[in-house]
């Protein structure tokens, strides 16, 4: 897992640590209770991701980590929480003696094998740091590390991948085994983007909006444009010159286009396969996200496509859930798929994650002006923002007052000056 992670996260300022932190993820299947559940089929009080968070709790390992990393254990102990809700919700045991009794219960030989794996670990990844990272910091990280862990543990449990060999080398070298795996197998799983590319994306006469989208300057850093105009006056087309520049910029690797019904999500669909392949220098994957995508002949189109022609693809293990969707290069949906990542839901991270390394499109963002989906979005651009991410939304004519707020959230979440604009001048970018 920490050999895909290290791929995942090839420009992470702390790819170290969260490698580290994801090998340690299984720390709770160390034990006579997890190995007595496979043996035997003995019921677990706790699951063996509990456990984990039990172990890292405990006071000699605990003490082990802050030695090598540095820093405090208020900045560790929320990404211990990350990497051990791997299975799509925190762990629950908040209070210590459910923790020394999880520990207890592994035994005494666990606690001397878990304390060596945790060495162990320790020097696969020496350069791995706490130092300058503070608590508030490390909670704004969780959310992007439980998400990441939880792509690993997908992509790195796949025994096709990765299978099972005889414990015959040390876990230096097979790591090195696992690393030159990686690659292949996110490569097949459609979770390594291409290179964006700046060709002209349109062979027609831009209109109005659409030269405006190409030619405005971009900001640095995260950006939230918002698009208004009339309906027919190619907006979508101009924000795929947006999305085009912003991918070129850095601003993200890849999109995902948020609608507000299934049937508007089948059309975008139908209109971005035939342009999409024109962001990029290879073929992207392209998925559909919403409850009855598999009734889509274009769709199923797409996933029957051969890998390595020019066309946007879709491979199986992207297909087999709909929280994968948000996963791919480029992705299409309904807008709850995108808002379940602000929600109390199991795997809200992954979507969080998934959203995070995107450019994410809100088509028709004044039918979201209701008080509940209003303030759903409002949280959704916060998020978005504060994992790095950029956004664009499209709408016909969106009321002034949620235009502020929906800045006003994103800049929030960037860590940006927010200047209330009300200038009402229709269309406007």
């Amino acid at each position: 897992l920490a050999a895909v992670a290290e791929e995942l996260l090839a420009d992470h300022p702390r790819r170290a640590l969260y490698c580290l932190l994801i090998a340690l993820h299984d720390l709770g299947k160390i034990g006579e209770v997890f190995r007595r559940a496979l043996s035997e089929g003995v019921v677990q009080d706790r699951r063996h991701w509990e456990v984990t968070e039990a172990w890292l709790h405990d006071p000699q390992i605990l003490a082990l980590l802050l030695q090598h990393l540095g820093g405090q254990n208020q900045a560790l102990l929320p990404l211990v929480a990350a990497i051990a809700g791997h299975h799509g919700r925190p762990p629950t045991a908040e209070i210590p003696r459910h923790l020394d009794a999880m520990r207890s219960r592994a035994g005494t030989q666990a606690h001397d094998d878990a304390l060596d794996f945790v060495r162990a670990c320790l020097t696969l990844w020496p350069e791995a740091r706490l130092d300058g990272l503070r608590q508030r910091e490390a909670k704004a990280l969780s959310w992007h590390l439980a998400g990441v862990t939880t792509v690993a543990d997908w992509v790195g449990s796949n025994a096709a991948w990765f299978p099972a060999t005889p414990a015959t080398q040390t876990l230096a070298e097979y790591l090195d085994v696992a690393r030159r795996i990686a690659p292949m197998a996110l490569h097949e799983a459609g979770l390594l983007p291409p290179a964006p590319r700046a060709d002209p994306l349109f062979d027609f006469a831009l209109r109005p909006m659409q030269r405006a989208a190409r030619d405005i300057a971009l900001p640095l850093g995260p950006m939230l444009a918002i698009i208004e105009d009339e309906t027919g006056a190619g907006k979508t087309e101009a924000a795929f010159l947006l999305l085009q520049r912003m991918l070129c910029a850095g601003k993200g690797q890849g999109a995902y286009f948020a609608l507000p019904t299934m049937a508007t999500a089948d059309a975008m669909f139908r209109r971005a396969r035939n342009i999409v392949g024109g962001l990029f220098q290879d073929a992207p994957s392209l998925t559909l996200a919403h409850g009855r995508a598999g009734l889509s002949v274009d769709f199923r189109e797409v996933q029957n496509t051969a890998p390595g022609s020019d066309a946007p693809v879709c491979g199986p293990w992207l297909v087999e859930s709909r929280r994968r969707a948000l996963l791919a290069d480029i992705g299409v949906g309904t807008i709850d798929q995108a808002l379940m990542a602000v929600l109390p839901t199991r795997f809200a991270t992954l979507r969080n994650w998934g959203l995070s390394r995107k450019v994410l499109i809100v088509d028709e963002a004044h039918e979201l002006g209701d008080p509940y989906m209003a303030h759903e979005l409002a949280v959704l651009l916060r998020l978005h923002a504060m994992q790095g991410g950029s956004a664009i939304l499209l709408t016909a004519t969106l009321p002034l007052g949620l235009r502020a707020r929906l800045s006003q959230a994103f800049a929030e979440g960037a860590g940006q000056g927010y200047c209330c604009d009300d200038d009402p001048a229709y269309p406007s970018l």
